[in-house]
């Protein structure tokens, strides 16, 4: 398996540390010299079916979404490979790491029993004591039956997985989702005239939004003056990105904690809107659990370089939510590229990583593993990284005539379509003011000033 260690810091709250060792799951033959006495003399259990889940970047929240859940809600709903619901999902998190409330809140939708990291079924020391999650109430190590799937990116979340998710979460003591977190005036209704945008308002080092006030503010002014398609009214809502900074659990998930909220309020949030604004990265994932019933759709904001030089990754790769939500459109995606330097700021480790890398000779130093270990290649270059990361601070006009744009494609899929055909899906955030055009143009700036003015969503 791939992966990157999860970390938890204060100016980096979400980072991944990358490049680690490939992680495998090891198996061998059992031997008389097993370290404690339930593996030397077994007792096979017939009530106990783990489902041991394993894929490539399971602390990755987005790419989590693209490869876990849709093989999971594939084997446990669509096919009913496990009727009873009592399979208990043991998630083969690399080292034996604990899990993230997302882990435990989305796969809960598939069995009675508690989600838990591979590593606690065979934890060593706790022979024959309580564990909810074996069908004997007690911990068990040795089984008649176990099924392992390494699951890869594949089918998109369907709203049918997302809404098994959410109607597992509103089962969950404590967990149900409030149905307007953020105060827009009441639950979301299909054909209400007013577009409600939820804004992420991210903190830290890296990939924020800086002037979410700014964009607020010219959003909320709006008001009533706001016209698009069905549309009379716009209101805006800020979503605070939260991280929860607690120790993580050793074995199940505390559905109870404070990560575990935070998870269901963000989900709410963005379920309460028409439109989810965010921040190229891992939050836009939060998109597959909108409500397509009432008109549904993401505003992806990319820093500079990001849908242009390094296209190839923003559109092109498998997990890009570009891919994931054009598979059905269900969910309607939209691009704001920002290409005007003055709308872009470096991260805040850039000085840092140019100082280490001039010390290099030009190159990122990579950690030094033993020579056996099986490692996959980088999957950025530095400047890849660089770019992604930037901060933004989009003009709030510009970004308003996009959000119009895109409000006007929300309630009828074969108007978006269209649209997406017609290269207006895209929109590229230049001097001149908004570009529409298809996805991967190079040069936004050069084609914005040849652009059709009916491309152009504010000339100059």
């Amino acid at each position: 398996m791939l992966w990157f260690n999860p970390m938890r810091t204060t100016k980096y709250p979400d980072a991944l540390a990358g490049w680690q060792p490939d992680f495998s799951i090891r198996i061998r033959p059992a031997s008389k010299v097993e370290p404690t006495p339930a593996l030397r003399h077994p007792v096979w259990s017939n009530c106990t079916l783990p489902v041991i889940v394993y894929s490539d970047y399971l602390y990755n929240y987005k790419m989590f979404m693209t490869h876990v859940l849709p093989g999971v809600d594939d084997l446990f709903r669509v096919k009913q490979a496990f009727k009873d619901g009592t399979a208990t999902i043991a998630l083969a998190t690399p080292a034996g790491l604990a899990l993230e409330p997302y882990h435990a809140l989305t796969l809960s939708a598939y069995s009675r029993r508690p989600v838990v990291p591979l590593s606690e079924l065979g934890r060593r020391g706790m022979e024959a004591t309580a564990a909810d999650w074996a069908g004997e109430g007690v911990r068990v190590h040795c089984y008649n039956r176990v099924i392992a799937c390494k699951l890869r990116n594949g089918n998109s979340v369907s709203p049918a997985a997302a809404a098994a998710v959410v109607e597992n979460m509103n089962k969950l003591p404590g967990l149900a989702l409030p149905e307007d977190p953020l105060g827009f005036g009441g639950p979301l209704v299909p054909g209400s005239d007013t577009l409600r945008v939820v804004i992420e308002a991210r903190t830290g080092g890296w990939r924020t939004i800086k002037n979410t006030q700014d964009i607020l503010n010219a959003c909320n002014a709006a008001g009533a003056s706001f016209s698009a398609a069905q549309f009379k009214r716009i209101v805006c809502k800020l979503l605070p990105r939260s991280y929860d900074t607690s120790p993580p659990v050793t074995g199940p998930a505390l559905l109870s904690s404070a990560g575990a909220k935070a998870y269901r309020d963000a989900v709410a949030a963005v379920r309460s809107a028409h439109l989810f604004v965010a921040t190229a990265g891992t939050t836009v994932a939060h998109a597959f659990f909108m409500q397509p019933e009432a008109g549904a759709g993401l505003i992806e904001v990319r820093p500079c370089g990001w849908g242009t030089k390094w296209s190839d990754k923003s559109n092109g790769d498998q997990d890009s939510m570009a891919v994931q939500l054009g598979k059905d459109d269900s969910v309607r995606y939209f691009a704001y590229n920002v290409e005007d330097p003055s709308q872009c700021s470096p991260p805040d480790y850039e000085p840092e990583l140019r100082a280490v890398m001039a010390a290099n000779n030009g190159t990122m130093p990579l950690p030094v593993v033993h020579q056996l270990a099986d490692k996959s290649p980088p999957r950025y270059t530095p400047e890849a990284l660089m770019s992604r990361d930037q901060h933004v601070s989009p003009k709030p006009g510009p970004l308003l005539d996009f959000i119009r744009h895109a409000a006007a494609l929300l309630v009828d899929k074969a108007a978006y379509q269209a649209a997406r055909n017609d290269r207006r899906v895209h929109g590229y955030a230049v001097a001149q003011g908004v570009l529409l055009a298809e996805a991967g143009v190079k040069d936004a700036g050069a084609a914005a000033a040849g652009a059709d003015p009916t491309h152009m969503l504010r000339a100059p």
